[in-house]
């Protein structure tokens, strides 16, 4: 059984593959890649959803961390950095980055797991099971949404909607993001599955809950 999602970037393939063996042994599901445009495909695209993100810098400067701020844009998970340098005021530009972890190389990879195995340990405690957005709280043990206290008849896909919108509130989504979240990459259906998800959903809100808004020609965004 894997206990986390772990993503990996080194511009190092073979450092990189080193570090994916390790965490996999470990027991991790691991997602690894050694290409900027790769990893930012990933992350766009939100096909996977890791709990802790491990950046390589390879470099002395402050390149990179423009990655860095384009991640915290549309995730919450724990970034871990790890670059050569050790200098104290690169340090503090990286954690003004919103990032969890910084530790300068040489990093083994016992370590570099004892880091992340403690970061989950805080996520883990912090996590809520309960969330709240306007008039609708939703739980996640129970699989149920209420609305005004009372609790609304959802089929699983209308739950796993509803969460991804809360999830991401006041934020953009296109469809195509709406449908790799929710219903999986290899998904063969199109747009119409995610407008009648939306359609049905809304009429369980009803009128007075508008709070799924469509943003024309893009897809949809979810505020309160």
């Amino acid at each position: 059984m894997l206990l986390s999602r772990l993503m990996i970037f080194n511009q190092k393939e073979e450092e990189c593959r080193q570090m994916e063996a390790y965490f996999e042994e470990s027991g991790y599901g691991v997602i690894s890649c050694s290409d900027l445009d790769e990893l930012m495909d990933i992350i766009s695209k939100g096909r996977h959803k890791p709990e802790v993100f491990v950046f390589y810098i390879d470099d002395s400067g402050r390149k990179g961390y423009d990655i860095i701020e384009k991640v915290r844009a549309v995730s919450d998970m724990a970034i871990i950095i790890i670059s050569k340098d050790s200098r104290l005021d690169t340090q503090l530009y990286a954690y003004s980055k919103k990032i969890d972890d910084y530790m300068a190389e040489p990093v083994p990879l016992p370590l570099l797991e004892a880091h992340v195995e403690a970061i989950l340990r805080r996520f883990s405690e912090k996590k809520l099971s309960v969330e709240t957005a306007g008039a609708i709280t939703i739980d996640y043990e129970s699989r149920k949404i209420y609305l005004e206290g009372k609790a609304l008849k959802v089929t699983a896909k209308e739950f796993d909607l509803m969460e991804y919108f809360i999830k991401h509130k006041g934020m953009i989504l296109s469809r195509d993001k709406i449908l790799d979240s929710v219903w999986g990459y290899d998904y063969i259906g199109g747009y119409r599955s995610v407008d009648t998800l939306v359609k049905k959903l809304r009429a369980k809100l009803t009128k007075q809950y508008p709070y799924i808004q469509t943003v024309y020609g893009v897809g949809y965004c979810f505020d309160v």
